[in-house]
């Protein structure tokens, strides 16, 4: 795995607050290369490529690919949102995790995690983007969620899903 991934990874989780999710991102490449380093040298993915060594910009290319293929491939998504994070992008994969969000409205908490992290880490506020990956939340669950102790994230989620509510103060 680079150290650069890793290290970007670990510097703005701790910058922004977010060690724990950073870990977790840290090992969603680890993942993702896992799954590159297995395939089979035979494979067409390995094709035009200068050589058959598993690399971030390779694993970018195969999630992609794998994602598309399988939208349902949870290894292929998150192995995006954390390449997305690790190099800066300035929507830092969020809007990768709508179906994510349908499958479990409770991952709402990650999509204002990113949110957070990239409002602090460059400055932009990803309310049209958080809007609408929440709409991918059944409402009724989001709801029930937001009423149990810990629901801070469900509220956060009802807040942004609210017409005209900007991203500040989710937490």
């Amino acid at each position: 795995m680079s150290q650069n991934e890793v290290d970007a990874l670990r510097q703005a989780g701790s910058d922004t607050g977010h060690r724990e999710f950073a870990e977790r991102m840290v090992r969603a490449l680890s993942d993702g290369l896992q799954i590159l380093e297995a395939l089979p040298r035979d494979e067409d993915f390995w094709r035009g490529w200068a050589n058959e060594h598993a690399t971030v910009h390779k694993l970018g290319a195969h999630a992609a690919d794998r994602l598309q293929r399988d939208p349902a491939d949870r290894t292929a998504r998150w192995a995006l949102v954390a390449l997305a994070l690790a190099r800066g992008a300035s929507d830092g994969g969020l809007p990768l995790l709508g179906p994510e969000i349908a499958a479990d409205p409770a991952l709402v908490a990650d999509a204002l995690v990113i949110a957070d992290w990239v409002g602090q880490e460059l400055g932009l506020d990803l309310t049209p983007e958080l809007r609408e990956v929440c709409a991918w939340a059944d409402r009724d669950t989001l709801k029930a969620l937001a009423k149990t102790e810990g629901g801070d994230a469900a509220r956060a989620a009802l807040r942004v899903l609210e017409p005209r509510t900007p991203l500040s103060g989710h937490g």
